[in-house]
């Protein structure tokens, strides 16, 4: 008995942890919309879908753009050694601070996507995983985050990026979508996550 009353208060803990963690969420998107992009935090299924796409070895240097409350961010540090690194740009201040509380062993950072270049050196990270809304940004910023992006990525190395797919269509999204086959040689596109809100799919990139 007292196992399972142990349990379940350990369930509990944790729903209310995910709770917590969805309303900071919905309370920066209020906020800050444009900056957070979106109003309810990736699900289970989209974000192992988004972590497990990407390819890293434990001692890497890993960077997450637009982490927003971390969903992400767990799945990424659980494959990571000490020696590993994990860099994370994130632009509403109310997310950071929940970050730095989560994840005290990764470098929470409060800046642009497009400034990537001055937290990690040149060909240095292995994958690069957005959780940006590249739908919601003119053209001028999209080319200065895919470029800061490539410029970071080591030879060989990864980006990975989710999208929602009622946003298919959009031009933005449609420019997006360009933008990564003309960087990336070799671009994968997942089935439709239905279990996410909104649905969404994830693109895999890699470099040369």
């Amino acid at each position: 008995m007292k196992t399972i009353e142990a349990a379940d208060t350990t369930d509990a803990s944790r729903r209310a942890g995910v709770g917590a963690r969805a309303r900071k969420f919905v309370q920066a998107f209020l906020r800050e919309p444009l900056k957070v992009g979106a109003i309810w935090p990736s699900s289970e299924t989209l974000s192992r879908a988004v972590a497990d796409s990407c390819e890293f070895a434990p001692t890497d240097t890993i960077v997450e753009l637009g982490p927003g409350t971390g969903n992400f961010t767990q799945l990424l540090l659980e494959r990571l050694e000490p020696r590993g690194r994990l860099v994370a740009l994130e632009l509403s201040t109310m997310n950071v601070e929940v970050l730095r509380r989560r994840f005290p062993r990764s470098e929470i950072i409060y800046d642009s996507a497009e400034h990537v270049a001055k937290h990690v050196r040149p060909h240095t990270a292995r994958c690069v995983v957005s959780g940006l809304a590249w739908g919601n940004m003119l053209p001028a910023m999209q080319d200065r985050i895919m470029a800061a992006i490539v410029t970071s990525l080591a030879p060989g190395g990864q980006f990975v990026a989710f999208a929602y797919s009622h946003a298919r269509y959009y031009p933005t999204t449609i420019r997006f979508r360009k933008l990564m086959f003309r960087e990336f040689p070799r671009v994968e596109t997942s089935p439709i996550i239905w279990r996410n809100l909104p649905p969404a799919y994830v693109y895999r990139c890699w470099r040369e």
